[in-house]
């Protein structure tokens, strides 16, 4: 890549009211002092209603971007922030760039809110530091995005994650710890395609009974969620085998093997909810054969799998 400019490029994924690089800078004069700044509107949607079109839209700007910036803040309402930073982490492997998600709990994103504008400063900061991949600055935490959950009783670290999802904190000044660089796996890529087409089924007795209807058979794959399960209900087996060569991913924390599982299923017992979700999206968008998606899903491509 070219030789990089101090500039970190702000991408607005939820509309900020009245933002503009003039009003930000107005604003929050604290930021001219940490870096140049570029705001860019990637879209005007409410948090809740961030889709995976505005995914494959915030990739593709923030990679033909990369050769011009230190690194990249997104501003993301909570609502669906992390299945888009998942998604991101997949659609980005081997980024060189820190790619930061922050924002706050309103319903919209202001910056002269004070909770947004301590994530913001502290994202830009820590974009100045060789952070590669896609992580969350919430609090006084930065997360890796693909292994962070949503936190409901914290008020002010909206999101937690493992031991080994947590990247760095701040205390007097940002302490960034040694996991935060994972070794590089291949070249820095594109990926500019997600399989929407997929049905989602949640394993409980009374919503499974019906078995599969002519719409699920015609979506390209199922995504079961199992969370609460240690072993699949009968119902939830009748259902995968009854979906023959559709591919079924099965997700939960506590399922421990599907060796007995139909050939058709894939089990996701290492990854978030929103991770897995993603993740199956992207994976089967490259391919239709069980046995390369379970070697795709298997993978860790951005450092997504739990302990």
């Amino acid at each position: 890549m070219a030789q990089m400019a101090k500039k970190i490029y702000i991408m607005v994924v939820s509309e900020i009211p009245g933002f503009n690089d003039r009003d930000l800078r107005v604003r929050m004069p604290e930021l001219n002092i940490i870096s140049e700044i570029e705001p860019v509107l990637i879209a005007k949607n409410p948090p809740a209603e961030i889709t995976p079109a505005v995914w494959l839209k915030l990739a593709r700007e923030i990679y033909q971007r990369a050769d011009s910036a230190i690194g990249f803040v997104v501003m993301h309402g909570v609502d669906n922030l992390l299945f888009s930073a998942c998604a991101l982490s997949y659609l980005l492997p081997n980024f060189p760039r820190p790619v930061i998600f922050t924002g706050g709990q309103t319903g919209n994103v202001e910056v002269n809110n004070m909770e947004t504008r301590a994530n913001l400063v502290n994202s830009i900061q820590t974009a100045n530091f060789p952070v590669a991949g896609v992580g969350l600055m919430f609090g006084n935490r930065l997360l890796r995005a693909c292994q962070a959950i949503r936190s409901l009783d914290e008020p002010v670290n909206v999101f937690t994650a493992p031991l080994n999802g947590i990247l760095g904190r701040i205390d007097f000044s940002i302490r960034l710890f040694d996991k935060i660089s994972p070794p590089a796996k291949g070249r820095s890529r594109l990926y500019q395609k997600l399989n929407i087409n997929l049905a989602v089924k949640d394993a409980s007795p009374l919503l499974l009974a019906d078995g599969l209807s002519e719409a699920d058979k015609a979506k390209d794959g199922l995504i079961v969620n199992a969370g609460r399960y240690r072993q699949l209900p009968p119902p939830a087996l009748d259902l995968i085998a009854a979906a023959g060569n559709l591919p079924v991913l099965v997700w939960s924390r506590k399922i421990s093997s599907a060796a007995l599982a139909p050939k058709n299923m894939i089990l996701a017992n290492h990854l978030t909810w929103e991770s897995a979700v993603t993740k199956f999206m992207w994976a089967r968008a490259q391919t239709d054969k069980i046995k390369e998606l379970k070697e795709l899903m298997a993978e860790d491509v951005a450092g997504e799998f739990l302990e």
